[in-house]
């Protein structure tokens, strides 16, 4: 069978679709990833046809890094008016690139990948990796920071953010699928999420009992690096006692000289030893005996049973590969899902409240980082809970799926 990765995201969206298209390709069928072009590198590494479609993500989250970070409730704004130019885009390139493949896989912010799939008549499925992104009482949607009301003050946002979706993108939305003599939708998140694929293992994220059940559920789809850590990195991991890992991944960062300042600070105050990663907010501190600074990509997996605890922003591929490693976290959350991860991973016991990310506190990180490193209590739930997780094969799971979701 050929399979079509249709994705727009993060590396956090990328890298668990990259995982499920190399155990496909690995059992003889054919995949494509249909990705925005600074995701060629990963998808080359992990063997697999690439054709770029729609914006640089990586350019988007940046340019819009003030707006996230700063003024977290306004960045709705912003993002929708770029994330409406590139569904445009994508509707303009997604049709002859997408061919006649068996299933397609959407992802991230891939709006137009149901319709062109629909225009073709092949199956079509979302995939996501949090239950927060999914309509609930339970939670408010994704795009508010507060996602933790009562169930009437839920029902309320989910109204709001399904009208500031249609408002935004529905009028984009249906003029491009009259264009592929498709018929109107009435709601852009209906369309979106009419088919789920849910990624996340059930330990880290239950479902509410009012959400109605996906299509499919699976663990996690962990991306398993080729290569192990760089020499210096094996060198300062050897030197001396478990260092903490900071970085905060696919988020931007307007004030970068004033986080990483922050970060040396709490790394100084609390004593430990740290591997910070520049990631794209380009954290960029000064190394010494007791901090090791790396630029590129680092194999997370590889990494992490190596540290005391974890410091990120809360995406749903370190959270996971964070709990399947056994190691306590501290989540800075900066926006999405990430909020819903803070609130989990406090509740599991795995990590401190989550921290605030604006004007980051360096005060409030190290007393995090003593917390975690200090209290055994982490640690040894982060353990236990990773036992099951190790376990699972969410890839597998998702692989035995496969009939099932091309004949639907």
């Amino acid at each position: 069978m050929e399979i079509v990765l249709a994705i727009f995201g993060s590396e956090g969206d990328v890298r668990p679709n990259l995982a499920l298209g190399r155990a496909l390709q690995n059992r003889g069928h054919v995949v494509r990833v249909l990705a925005s072009p600074d995701s060629r590198s990963l998808a080359a590494a992990a063997g697999l046809a690439f054709q770029p479609v729609g914006s640089d993500v990586r350019a988007l989250m940046t340019a819009n890094a003030r707006y996230y970070i700063d003024r977290p409730v306004r960045a709705t704004g912003p993002m929708t008016r770029a994330l409406k130019t590139d569904l445009r885009r994508q509707f303009r390139e997604l049709p002859g690139l997408i061919g006649r493949p068996d299933l397609v896989i959407g992802s991230g912010l891939m709006l137009a990948g149901s319709s062109v799939a629909e225009a073709i008549g092949r199956p079509y499925c979302h995939a996501m990796f949090a239950p927060v992104a999914l309509r609930s009482r339970a939670h408010g949607p994704v795009v508010f920071p507060f996602q933790r009301g009562t169930p009437l003050l839920n029902r309320l946002l989910w109204c709001l953010a399904d009208a500031g979706l249609n408002l935004s993108l529905r009028g984009v939305l249906n003029r491009s699928r009259r264009r592929l003599g498709l018929a109107p939708v009435t709601s852009v998140y209906g369309h979106l999420a009419a088919r789920v694929l849910l990624a996340v293992d059930p330990e880290l994220a239950p479902l509410p009992a009012d959400v109605a059940p996906p299509c499919a559920r699976t663990g996690y789809w962990h991306l398993v690096s080729d290569a192990g850590l760089p020499p210096r990195v094996e060198r300062f991991l050897d030197r001396g006692p478990l260092p903490v890992h900071i970085g905060f991944g696919s988020m931007g960062d307007p004030h970068g000289r004033r986080t990483a300042r922050a970060v040396e600070q709490a790394i100084r105050w609390a004593g430990v030893r740290a591997v910070v990663q520049a990631g794209w907010a380009g954290l960029q501190v000064r190394e010494s005996r007791q901090v090791l600074a790396v630029s590129g990509r680092l194999p997370h997996d590889r990494l992490f049973p190596h540290v005391a605890a974890v410091v990120h922003h809360g995406g749903a591929g370190t959270v996971s590969t964070a709990a399947r490693a056994g190691v306590p976290q501290v989540l800075v959350p900066h926006l999405l899902d990430q909020y819903y991860w803070g609130r989990q991973v406090h509740r599991l016991g795995l990590g401190p409240r989550p921290l605030a990310r604006r004007n980051l506190d360096p005060r409030a990180l190290a007393a995090a980082l003593r917390e975690v490193v200090d209290d055994t209590g982490y640690r040894r739930r982060a353990a236990a809970l990773s036992v099951p997780l190790r376990a699972r094969d969410g890839v597998v799971e998702a692989v035995r799926l496969l009939p099932a979701l091309v004949a639907a």
